[in-house]
């Protein structure tokens, strides 16, 4: 999730278009009031359409949601619609807590469009990013990249978590690690980078990943994963409602550590201690289970070409046999099929 969105949502029940009239008028007026369209910072006006074809902009409206889409892509918008509607009845019951106003995700049709309606380079892989202080999301909507309903719960858990803590901070590395627990994101998955980053001491520090995180490349995945397992282990292991509680004292104004000991009965640093020590335990069945895995594959090819020679060794016996000691029709599939 980036921090400043090149964009800001409109404000509620207007339908959207991109900067074109069909009235005449002179070609520097036509560019004047484009750049006072992109400046005003209207979702739909910085990315027109793929290949830069003005398309309408439409809204759908669900409780508790606004969802913004280009004409043409409503199979999409619906699919979007309830995919969002679903993360936010599921995150808010987590929370403890209901939204304090209606979200607003923008699909975006292509992740071409939807790049440059955010300003991502290329090569960053980036599909949604999310600002809580206007709960408004752009989500690449073609799923090109990544499972849309996963990037819709995410960037909406993103929004929630900024409403459930009333804007109070929270660190990146537990905001990522929420959303990404909270979009059903497999942490068995990234397992295995994180051990060997783990094993050998790259894992950055929680201070590190406490403002920012690294944006390309695999630096950026570890840190996901990273955050990810620490939340997930703390939600797993701490008491039941840690998180509402969490979220209640961060609204109230408590600073996060004091109030993750509080709602959880540990300090960060303490839970960073026992994910990293807890994490190691079930690794070490990993050569083991490998091991069986690789021995279970040679012993079935072993079977496999004792079968195999079993079965040859039964043909080459019915061939010794006397001819004429099998039935007509055998003796004469026999002579069909040595000639």
């Amino acid at each position: 999730m980036l921090r400043q969105l090149r964009l800001r949502a409109r404000r509620r029940g207007a339908t959207l278009s991109p900067p074109h009239s069909t009235r005449r008028v002179s070609t520097s007026l036509w560019v004047l009031c484009l750049l006072l369209l992109l400046a005003a910072g209207l979702p739909g006006v910085a990315q027109p359409g793929s290949g830069d074809t003005p398309e309408a902009w439409l809204i759908l409206r669900e409780p508790g949601l606004e969802l913004l889409y280009q004409t043409g892509h409503e199979s999409v918008a619906r699919r979007a619609a309830r995919a969002a509607t679903a993360a936010i009845w599921r995150i808010s019951s987590e929370l403890g807590s209901e939204p304090d106003q209606p979200l607003m995700l923008v699909i975006h049709p292509t992740h071409q469009a939807f790049a440059r309606a955010v300003g991502s380079r290329r090569g960053q892989m980036i599909v949604g990013i999310a600002s809580g202080e206007r709960a408004v999301a752009h989500i690449d909507g073609s799923g090109a990249l990544a499972d849309l309903d996963e990037v819709i719960a995410h960037e909406v858990a993103h929004l929630l978590l900024a409403q459930a803590v009333g804007g109070a901070r929270v660190p990146r590395w537990f905001d990522e690690g929420y959303a990404e627990h909270a979009c059903g994101s497999l942490e068995w998955a990234s397992r295995e980078l994180l051990a060997d980053h783990l094993e050998m001491g790259r894992l950055a520090s929680l201070d590190e990943l406490s403002d920012s995180f690294p944006r390309d490349g695999q630096a950026a995945a570890v840190a996901y994963a990273q955050s990810h397992a620490l939340v997930a282990y703390l939600l797993r292991e701490a008491p039941a409602g840690a998180l509402p509680e969490l979220a209640r004292r961060l609204r109230a104004g408590e600073k996060f550590e004091n109030a993750v000991i509080a709602a959880t009965g540990r300090s960060v640093s303490a839970w960073d201690e026992a994910w990293r020590r807890d994490f190691h335990g079930p690794s070490r069945w990993y050569p083991w289970i490998a091991f069986l895995a690789g021995a279970s594959g040679i012993a079935m090819s072993v079977l496999c070409l004792l079968a195999y020679r079993a079965i040859r060794r039964r043909i080459e016996a019915l061939d010794e046999e006397d001819e004429y000691d099998r039935p007509i029709s055998i003796r004469r599939a026999r002579r069909w099929r040595r000639r």
